[in-house]
């Protein structure tokens, strides 16, 4: 059996069991590039959490140079989507939803900060929150791309997939208050 897509996958995604299945193959028609079942070292665990530098089309399949992992040179490179950035920004137990955020996942972004009113006698603290960035892909949790199914953690910072722009707006948020 040789791996491959279950269905089309664009270069990027980061892979899952959800994008992967065993398929019988010719004996005649399996190349040296492929991914065999009970061969070598790659298996379809192995690549959980594994980024896709092209395009596989369904049923089409999986080889090691089609595929960076994680703390691999490249991996970030090829995570990103063109033109995009990655921004990591520090994550407590509740900005972080208490673990249940992982890589893959699109979150929203919220500013929470404080702001002087008034002046004297009549200065006061008020605090705020206005979401910063809506539909935002989390590209890795503290350094890690994949975790242990079912296993939740709370993280330390959360890299996120953002345009320049707003790779600019989370550095200045990041000095305004708590994200």
């Amino acid at each position: 059996k040789v791996l491959v897509a279950r269905k089309s996958l664009s270069a990027g995604v980061i892979l899952s069991s959800a994008h992967l299945e065993w398929k019988t193959w010719p004996d005649d028609g399996v190349s040296k590039s492929y991914i065999v079942q009970g061969r070598g070292k790659i298996s379809d665990k192995s690549l959980h959490g594994a980024v896709l530098r092209r395009v596989v089309s369904a049923g089409e399949p999986i080889t090691e140079d089609r595929v960076v992992k994680p703390g691999e040179r490249g991996f970030l490179a090829a995570v990103l989507t063109q033109g995009m950035r990655a921004v990591s920004v520090p994550v407590t137990a509740t900005s972080g939803i208490s673990g249940f955020v992982f890589p893959g996942d699109r979150i929203d972004l919220i500013l929470a900060h404080n702001f002087q009113s008034g002046e004297g006698t009549e200065r006061k603290i008020n605090r705020a929150s206005e979401t910063l960035l809506t539909d935002v892909r989390v590209l890795a949790v503290d350094q890690k791309t994949e975790t242990k199914a079912g296993a939740a953690a709370v993280a330390k910072t959360a890299t996120l997939e953002v345009t320049a722009k707003q790779a600019e707006m989370i550095a200045v948020s990041v000095k305004l208050g708590e994200l």
